[in-house]
């Protein structure tokens, strides 16, 4: 056998374990367990009023607690509030419901999700509201509140690797033990607290950003759960029902792609105000290496920048063009330089 024919027979080879390992999921049928580990994610009957009584209490307490722990800038708290969060078991609910084709348990998981997303914004903005000596405007955001209000391609990537997850375990009850994880991973209930608490703040941008977050969070969840559990063996056996399957999973994968693209946008912008900043940085240690920057904020935005820049130094200031001019060479576009100088004064006494 020549060479070629050996790379022929090894391309038929991994050609062939990719179809045989297709043809394994198409067929697999998940055991009894599994299909359990599904139906009773909702309770059925008088236990279903019951189940989302508590879910309803779960959702206050846990939004309560990411409230508090967004307000008081603690990460550890916020963490908490993800353990305590029910929201993961009705929108795996929705992706079980999405694979097989049931509209009246896919209303019933989407509805369960708006009451929890509206308790837990409603909280969010009361909590804030209570507490309102803590934060008086968007210029007092701390920093576990400004982190969730601009979500980029990063909490896309999160958002799906983590529904695949949880859809991988979802069937499989020997891996429930890394459940707490996926809910650690994926937020979902301190975004939502965001949007209350920034709503009560009137930041209606940094609101929009919050939500944006968790939809996205949402809809990647349910596509990429939906996706792992098709591949265990969840789908409907009818031909009819398999066409609805398949256009359920074509709405959910359009949400995805529709959150893609203002997130992109943000990246997009945050990549640009990071260059931004260490333009400035880097002219300003040109244009007098003694100076030091004190405040620096910075917008960039189609190519075009604004800063404002507050310098400290012992000299006195040189020509400031010139260091709207280094950072325009170095950001590589125009500029809009705002900037304060202030020298340090020194003074040497003798009292006798």
């Amino acid at each position: 056998m020549n060479l070629d024919d050996a790379r022929s027979t090894n391309r038929q080879t991994a050609l062939g374990l990719v179809a045989r390992a297709f043809r394994n999921a198409v067929d697999r049928v998940p055991d009894e367990d599994a299909q359990a580990a599904l139906s009773e994610l909702i309770p059925v009957g008088h236990e279903r009023a019951e189940f989302v009584w508590r879910f309803a209490a779960l959702i206050v307490l846990s939004s309560s607690i990411a409230a508090v722990g967004l307000l008081a800038d603690s990460a550890a708290v916020v963490i908490g509030a993800m353990l305590v969060a029910p929201l993961m078991t009705p929108i795996l609910a929705a992706a079980g419901a999405t694979v097989k084709a049931d509209n009246r348990e896919l209303v019933i998981s989407l509805m369960i999700i708006a009451l929890g997303t509206l308790l837990a914004i409603a909280v969010g903005y009361a909590v804030s509201a209570i507490a309102s000596d803590a934060v008086r405007g968007t210029a007092d955001l701390p920093g576990e509140v400004k982190a969730r209000t601009f979500p980029g391609l990063l909490d896309l990537g999160i958002a799906v690797t983590a529904g695949a997850a949880a859809g991988y375990i979802l069937p499989r009850r020997s891996a429930t033990s890394a459940a707490p994880g996926v809910g650690i991973a994926v937020a979902l209930v301190p975004p939502l607290a965001t949007v209350g608490i920034t709503f009560e703040l009137g930041a209606r941008s940094e609101s929009g950003n919050a939500l944006l977050l968790y939809l996205t969070n949402l809809s990647a969840i349910i596509f990429t759960a939906s996706i792992m559990l098709v591949l265990a063996g969840f789908r409907p056996r009818q031909r009819v029902s398999r066409r609805a399957l398949l256009l359920r999973v074509t709405v959910t994968l359009s949400a995805v792609i529709a959150v893609a693209i203002p997130l992109t946008l943000h990246t997009r912008s945050t990549v640009e105000d990071s260059r931004l900043r260490g333009a400035v940085a880097d002219a300003v240690a040109e244009w007098d290496s003694a100076a030091r920057v004190i405040e620096l904020v910075v917008d960039a935005v189609d190519g075009e920048a604004r800063v404002d820049l507050l310098v400290a130094g012992p000299n006195d200031p040189r020509e400031v063009w010139t260091l709207a001019q280094r950072i325009r060479d170095d950001f590589g576009g125009p500029v809009e330089l705002n900037m304060q100088y202030e020298q340090d004064l020194r003074f040497r006494l003798t009292a006798r």
